[in-house]
């Protein structure tokens, strides 16, 4: 049976990594706000908004298979703790230039650059030590438990970094993030894993290019991950611009409210998020591919409820429907991959999983917009919604077809 939440965080390795993850993920939401705020203070101008969101996503583009498949080969905990480093040292530049009244643009644009280049060795690392800490039974709840905790971070370390630009206080913003990671670096630090498992990266005689291929086989040859990879693709594509995009448009079209209607529904986004991860000790008596499945058949049916555009209270509890989902449809594949894959291919697999993940959305909303322009909002959530619901009922028969088939095996032999 899987441990509770409590018995998680009595596991000292997993304290410390939660700990300093939740500690580092309030520092960047902090920094989230106040960077891009600092820049448009500095110069009013979307170009330059643009020329910053380009060197905060460019970095990852190039880098998540490379990365993943470069931490394979290195320790993982020495990974951590010197992207934290990196980052942390990078974000003190900042600070330093901008208490001497000096900073430019550019810079800001280059250490944001350097903080995506940093992430995309420092995920992959922490999500391949983490079944280096704890039973596979115990890695689901895990991830739910960090997320959670991480989104409730993000949403209040946002808030704050709008009072803090409200102040005046960006150079308060900085030191946060940089303290944020210098935390991080330190729970990182104490962490202390077994000599055999300090050992499983390998060191490989081809090259990276290769040992991605070789990534791609092992999660080939696993079905369940490979189906739980390219259903949460498929479904990223059909529901991210309509969350992004759509209900902004539903919020201001359809139910004739301002800012204060949009940000009522994605706070109910959230709730709807933490009501998954604290019923996800239940849900765990599910297979993950199930979950995966479940969480799509319920976004194409919250959705279909959206295209109706019904009262702003029923619209509520349908877009927190979609945050109950979106964990079914985001946690249970990292776990799949950490339950499924090698531990010395891990960090590769992961930063598949990651890029396949982060293009999909990015697709979404790229393709979104323009047909939100040329169709209803209505139809955009009716459409999205059906894609949706197939992709969620298809998964679910044929794992029932599975189970009756071998059950007729099993007969046919007695």
């Amino acid at each position: 049976m899987s441990a509770s939440y409590a018995d998680l965080l009595k596991v000292r390795n997993y304290r410390l990594l939660f700990s300093g993850q939740v500690l580092s993920q309030l520092g960047d939401a902090i920094y989230e706000v106040g960077i891009v705020w600092l820049v448009y203070q500095m110069t009013s101008s979307a170009a330059a908004l643009s020329w910053l969101v380009l060197c905060q996503t460019l970095p990852f583009l190039v880098l998540g298979l490379l990365a993943g498949a470069y931490v394979d080969r290195w320790d993982r905990k020495r990974t951590m703790i010197v992207t934290d480093a990196l980052r942390a040292v990078a974000v003190l530049y900042l600070a330093v230039r901008y208490g001497l009244g000096n900073l430019a643009v550019w810079e800001v644009c280059i250490v944001a650059a350097l903080l995506t280049s940093a992430r995309a060795f420092f995920h992959p690392s922490l999500r391949a030590i983490l079944p280096q800490m704890l039973p596979r039974e115990d890695l689901l709840l895990a991830n739910a438990l960090s997320e959670s905790a991480k989104r409730i971070c993000k949403v209040g370390g946002m808030l704050l970094g709008g009072v803090l630009m409200a102040w005046g206080r960006a150079d308060v913003m900085l030191w946060l993030n940089v303290a944020s990671f210098l935390l991080s670096l330190w729970t990182v630090w104490l962490i202390l894993l077994p000599k055999a498992e300090r050992e499983t990266s390998g060191r490989s005689a081809g090259t990276i290019f290769q040992d991605i291929r070789s990534a791609g086989r092992e999660i080939s040859r696993e079905k369940s991950v490979l189906a739980a990879i390219l259903l949460s693709s498929c479904g990223l594509i059909a529901s991210a611009g309509m969350i992004k995009i759509g209900l902004p448009l539903l919020a201001g079209e359809g139910l004739g409210g301002e800012g204060d209607a949009y940000g009522l529904l994605m706070a109910c986004f959230s709730v709807g998020m933490f009501l998954s991860a604290a019923l996800m000790k239940q849900l765990s008596r599910l297979k993950l591919l199930t979950l995966v499945a479940l969480g799509w058949l319920m976004y194409g049916a919250a959705f279909g409820g959206l295209a109706l555009t019904p009262p702003l209270l029923l619209c509520c509890l349908l877009v927190g429907l979609t945050g109950f989902a979106h964990f079914l449809t985001d946690i249970p594949v990292t776990t799949i991959i950490q339950q499924q894959m090698p531990l010395t291919r891990m960090s590769a697999c992961q930063s598949i999983w990651a890029t396949a993940s982060f293009g999909s959305e990015s697709l979404g909303v790229a393709v979104a917009g323009p047909l939100l322009g040329l169709l209803t909002v209505t139809a955009g959530f009716t459409a999205a919604g059906g894609i949706l619901f197939v992709l969620g009922l298809l998964p679910l028969i044929k794992l029932r077809n599975d189970g009756q088939n071998k059950l007729d095996r099993r007969s046919l032999a007695e």
